[in-house]
């Protein structure tokens, strides 16, 4: 167990107060540090879990911002001085009747009393005992610490204790982003909390890997653009300072990122599920010579049949896929998870989801399980139901034999994502329903398409008693930017999540997986929601505003909310969009002309400025400047690249009139024809595109012919 923080981590505003509990606290006072000096010990069994240890570390590392005190860890019977801090169980705690086992999944304690403050939880144990080493902990270290989806209840015990007892707020893992009290005697009291965090799945894009990437998940510049270089090294200026070698800062940056998810308390109960199946291509289709170890042997009737080439999806009738699927299901849970990716779903659950698109079997076993072709009255659609679920059920059956305590999981998505009507889906089955438009409430067709579905399955989990998780969509509308190669205008929609959370806390959601968690505001209030989504969304507004923007705050969120309203209100788009006859992701006509108007630009520039006039410490002013490096460059690259598109002018070419080819462009003079010219722009965009393009265009009185190359 060493200690040592690996990165520095400096400190924003410091205008909070320690807090004493809600009504009903305890009269047992704790004081920790008094004048600066130590009065308390943190306590630890001999042979302590990781979470535990972590825990100390991170009590140990506040207290001493807070008061200037360094407590002492102790272990086992060593001698505490002054107040004990029972961190994790130990000798200490089960003599007061408190061990882990007792504890529930994720489950805390928080407990004050004479002379002794209780942290402890539902920690994960290793199965080691016996050697010091096996579990030590190095808090320079993060690959020593918990893993984000075991049990750590002891360090969620931590983290409540210091933001409810001692003032501490965690905003963002910048520079400046965590919030500390200063207070040299820290004396704390409060009533006892015993709880976890409400839903079990908290889940997100980047918290399995790649933490480096936090930022261009929770952002709008894309990865590897001047814009997020130019915000990242103003947000981590301090950290980089510590660590000038990149690779020792691709480290420091990695531990920033890990521990801010442990103290948002992402995380939890893993239960990831996605399309599974594409590795069956290389395994039972043709032998990939990019990929050639994977191949197992060739079985054309598992895929869809009635299709040139490679089928674009599997056969969901055939007996040998479900044989497969479910000896896969088998082997995972047995064997480790997958064979190079471990438990990628969850030790729990083996996900079983088709290909992302809606070309299924022409067999004549299929089709009759199929939904008629109907023109789509919105994307999530229950037209392959009955046929997708029924093929989940036969695995699920198969799998329940040997693995009763284990689920199949699946996703509502797309041609299957409301519940089948024809069959009845095995409760052995775990859902995540795919809320593709939660980010989209000016989307009134389809948003409330969505939540239409919802309710069904909200209705059907409680008949069957499955558990329902979430799938939830952040990632737009900057994903479908980033792919049309234009700055879309920001998705804020704080106000939206809170109506969404107290829709899910309703209907008992067990929990989610967000594609992308973007923006920070937005990252922040869903990391709060996630744990508690009874707190209300203004006092969390407030609480980060001022926390980081301090004398500046009004301002500040007055500009996010103005955001907002603009975009989460149908009636900034266009009618046919507002009124629901028509459904449209945001493109860059969407994003500058009707919501980044250069009216409403003006107004959001000048409550920057604003911002920026009344914001007096340097903590204040350098958060101002990382959201308008992060959000209004951002933005203001958008609006003026839009413009200058719209103001260039309009090359024309007159087509020349060809000897008649009806319609057969392999008929046609295209001696005669005229060429378009030499100016191609990249998508969107004024500047020129990266590939040479020519074209020409002629007609011959009844047909338009175009020749692109």
């Amino acid at each position: 167990m060493k200690c040592g923080m690996p990165f520095l981590w400096p400190i924003g505003a410091t205008a909070l107060l320690c807090a004493a509990g809600a009504s009903g606290a305890s009269k047992h006072g704790l004081t920790l540090a008094r004048d600066g000096k130590p009065t308390a010990t943190l306590v630890l069994s001999q042979e302590p879990t990781r979470a535990a240890q972590l825990a100390a570390f991170e009590l140990q590392w506040h207290v001493k911002e807070i008061s200037g005190a360094t407590l002492p860890i102790i272990r086992g019977d060593e001698k505490a001085e002054g107040v004990r801090v029972l961190v994790g169980e130990s000798a200490a705690s089960r003599a007061l009747g408190l061990k882990g086992d007792d504890f529930k999944a994720q489950e805390y304690l928080v407990r004050f009393m004479p002379n002794t403050l209780v942290l402890m939880g539902k920690d994960k144990v290793e199965d080691a005992p016996g050697r010091a080493d096996a579990s030590a902990v190095d808090y320079a270290a993060y690959a020593t610490w918990p893993g984000l989806w075991e049990e750590q209840g002891t360090l969620y015990a931590a983290y409540e204790f210091l933001e409810k007892f001692c003032g501490v707020r965690w905003l963002n893992p910048t520079d400046t982003g965590t919030l500390l009290p200063k207070k040299p005697t820290l004396t704390v009291k409060g009533s006892e909390v015993r709880r976890a965090p409400f839903f079990h799945f908290r889940g997100g894009t980047f918290v399995d890997r790649n933490l480096e990437t936090y930022d261009a998940h929770i952002g709008l510049w894309p990865a590897g653009s001047e814009g997020l270089k130019d915000y990242e090294a103003a947000a981590y200026a301090e950290l980089r300072k510590q660590f000038p070698n990149p690779g020792q800062y691709l480290h420091a940056k990695r531990a920033r990122i890990r521990l801010f998810l442990h103290r948002m308390r992402a995380g939890g109960e893993k239960a990831n599920c996605n399309h599974s199946l594409y590795g069956y291509y290389d395994r039972f289709w043709k032998k990939n010579p990019k990929n050639p170890d994977a191949f197992e042997a060739e079985h054309p009737d598992w895929f869809a049949q009635g299709y040139e080439g490679q089928p674009p999806q599997m056969c969901y009738t055939s007996p040998g896929l479900i044989k497969q699927v479910a000896q896969d299901a088998r082997d995972y849970f047995d064997k480790g998870g997958d064979p190079k990716r471990g438990f990628i779903w969850g030790e729990n659950f083996f996900a079983v989801e088709p290909m992302d698109n809606s070309s299924f079997c022409k067999c004549a076993t299929c089709q009759p399980l199929l939904g008629k072709d109907e023109p789509r009255a919105a994307y999530s659609v229950g037209r392959a139901s009955d046929y997708f679920f029924n093929f989940v059920n036969e695995v699920a059956k198969e799998v329940k034999k040997t693995h009763p305590h284990k689920r199949v999981s699946t996703l509502a998505y797309m041609t299957h994502a409301w519940p089948p009507k024809k069959i009845t889906l095995d409760p052995y089955v775990a859902v995540q329903f795919c809320f593709v438009s939660n980010r989209a409430p000016w989307w009134p067709k389809e948003y409330q398409n969505d939540l239409n579905a919802l309710d069904a399955w909200a209705q059907e989990a409680r008949h069957s008693g499955r558990p329902l998780y979430l799938w939830l969509y952040y990632t737009f509308p900057v994903e479908v930017a980033n792919n049309g190669k234009f700055h879309c205008f920001p998705g804020f929609f704080a106000h939206t999540i809170a109506e969404q959370f107290k829709l899910f806390h309703k209907i008992g959601i067990r929990g989610m997986f967000h594609c992308g968690y973007g923006q920070e505001v937005e990252a922040y209030v869903t990391f709060k929601l996630m744990d508690d989504p009874t707190l209300d969304v203004d006092d969390l507004l407030d609480g980060y505003f001022t926390g980081l923007y301090g004398s500046a705050a009004k301002p500040m969120r007055k500009l996010y909310e103005e955001i907002e309203r603009a975009y989460c209100n149908p009636k900034s788009y266009p009618e046919d969009i507002a009124s629901g006859k028509r459904s449209s992701h945001q493109n860059v006509k969407l994003a500058w002309e009707h919501l980044g108007t250069a009216e409403r630009m003006e107004k959001l520039g000048k409550l920057l400025d604003k911002a920026k006039s009344e914001a007096k410490t340097d903590t204040e002013k350098q958060n101002v400047g990382l959201f308008e490096k992060a959000v209004w460059n951002y933005m203001t690259a958008g609006r003026n690249t839009y413009a200058k598109r719209m103001s260039a002018p309009i090359p024309s070419v007159k087509a020349p009139r060809v000897p008649a080819a009806n319609g057969d462009v392999v008929k046609v003079d295209w001696s005669k024809a005229a060429p378009l010219g030499g100016t191609w722009f990249d998508r969107g965009q004024d500047k020129p595109a990266p590939r040479p393009l020519a074209g020409r265009i002629a007609h011959d009185g009844e047909f338009l012919y175009l020749e692109l190359t």
